[in-house]
Order: structure tokens, then sequence, then C-alpha cells
């Protein structure tokens, strides 16, 4: 899926690439450099707390695979942007960049 929008010589495009969890970062980066992008806003859905808890011992058993935001935090050319929904009682965004980590941002 592609969207783009112009205005005030400002161009925006927004792309969804589907692939494997082990992939997705590279892909992600690799279009990043095709397409010379000066800004990636990379997202994450919150899950529930089971799958989450599932996921962290999946992983601890995998060893080397770094997730797909840190992937793209340390590997991008552009500078990179990680936006995650913080819990719903207290609202706002996780906002991760190469210098700031968790920086809380209410919106």
């Amino acid at each position: 899926m592609v969207l783009r929008a112009t205005s005030l010589g400002i161009e925006v495009e927004i792309r969804r690439l589907e692939g494997k969890d082990k992939e997705k970062g590279a892909k992600i980066v690799e279009e990043a450099k095709k397409q010379q992008v000066t800004l990636l806003v990379v997202g994450q859905e919150k899950k529930p707390p089971i799958w989450r808890l599932l996921k962290k011992w999946a992983w601890k058993r995998r060893h080397g695979h770094t997730g797909v935001l840190k992937y793209c935090l340390e590997n991008a050319p552009c500078m990179t942007i990680a936006v995650k929904p913080k819990k719903r009682k207290h609202g706002g965004y996780l906002i991760t960049t190469k210098r700031h980590n968790n920086f809380w941002l209410l919106a």
C-alpha cells in the first residue's frame, strides 16, 4: 500500500511492507536506502500481555535476533523515529531515536 501527499513543498509517502520477522528490518532499511528518504518513522502495535511474554520467551531462545524497531534505528541511513503507543491509562506515545530512548510524547 502506498499513499502520497504533498503540501507546502513537503512530500510524504506512506508504505506498508510485509515480510517475516527476521526480514522486516532489513527490508525496511533497504527500501529507505533505495528511496533516499530523509526521515523514517516506524510504528509498532501494542500486543496483549500474554503475547508479549511468549515473544520474550521465544526471543531468549534465538539470542541474536534484534527487534525490527531496533534494527531500523541502528542501520537506517537517515534519521529514524520509532513510535509505540503507551499504556491506555496514561495515554500518549513512546518515541525512540538513536539519541533518546522511550521519550514520552503526550498527544
